[in-house]
């Protein structure tokens, strides 16, 4: 019931961070990757998944972009026959004070975090609607969806992954007739790539992270191999319409 090799799943946003990380983990158990990002060339990482089972393909293209991003997941149908998962997993964050936060600040981060998410899960669910196969959708939420993460200051950011939330709830309740599943998760704090730069070099900033949950770390990606292979398998063929956090105990 775990299986998701031959599985097609689109995943925007990795080219880095979680969304690599996600592709990653979901190559190493067989399934086909279809990987949307902004970059106009593969990362080295990406280009190891060659090396893992079923097929891998890059995509540069805009998930701001409504109409390119529609263009692209039609491509990537044709290309790999179906599409069967969707995560949309692309996201920027700005740590500044609320009251500093400009206009560009808080429109590019609802364009990327909410507005592209909503893009990218209409576009797939129609392509699995009009395959009558049903698939899974995992978007990305987070703790900063449920409370407060004082003293951060990411007032957008929080705004951005509330909505994911409510989002998924919604979207699930529409594209259940279809079988098609819409879950989120919100992870904890997580070391990748943009928090390594955040924290490098300053040991209290570290410390805050780490004292923020019962578990008193901050996580590897790879703690979320677990959840995303469930959501993404037939194992979870009677969850919609939750989050599942992932985070340490700080909830």
């Amino acid at each position: 019931m775990f299986e998701v090799r031959g599985k097609t799943v689109v995943i925007t946003g990795g080219a880095r961070g979680l969304g690599l990380h996600f592709a990653q983990c979901l190559a190493q158990f067989g399934a086909n990757i279809a990987v949307i990002d902004l970059a106009s060339k593969p990362s080295e990482a990406f280009l190891e998944l060659q090396g893992k089972g079923g097929n891998h393909k890059y995509y540069q293209a805009d998930v701001t972009d409504y109409d390119g991003l529609k263009s692209t997941i039609d491509t990537i149908a044709n290309d790999f026959g179906s599409i069967n998962g969707c995560i949309p997993a692309a996201g920027i964050i700005r740590d500044k004070p609320f009251l500093e936060h400009s206009k560009s600040d808080i429109d590019s981060t609802l364009a990327v975090n909410l507005n592209a998410v909503f893009y990218t899960v209409q576009h797939c669910a129609a392509k699995m609607k009009e395959q009558k196969s049903g698939g899974s959708i995992i978007c990305i939420a987070s703790t900063a969806s449920h409370q407060s993460l004082w003293p951060q200051t990411i007032t957008a950011y929080t705004a951005s992954k509330f909505g994911v939330r409510g989002f998924t709830k919604q979207a699930a309740a529409e594209l259940a007739q279809y079988n098609i599943r819409v879950n989120s998760i919100s992870p904890g704090c997580m070391m990748t790539d943009m928090l390594q730069s955040v924290i490098t070099g300053d040991e209290s900033r570290r410390k805050l992270f780490e004292d923020n949950c019962v578990m008193h770390r901050i996580a590897k990606p790879s703690e979320l191999n677990g959840i995303v292979v469930y959501l993404m398998s037939d194992a979870s063929s009677y969850a919609t319409a939750a989050d599942y956090r992932v985070d340490g105990g700080v909830l």
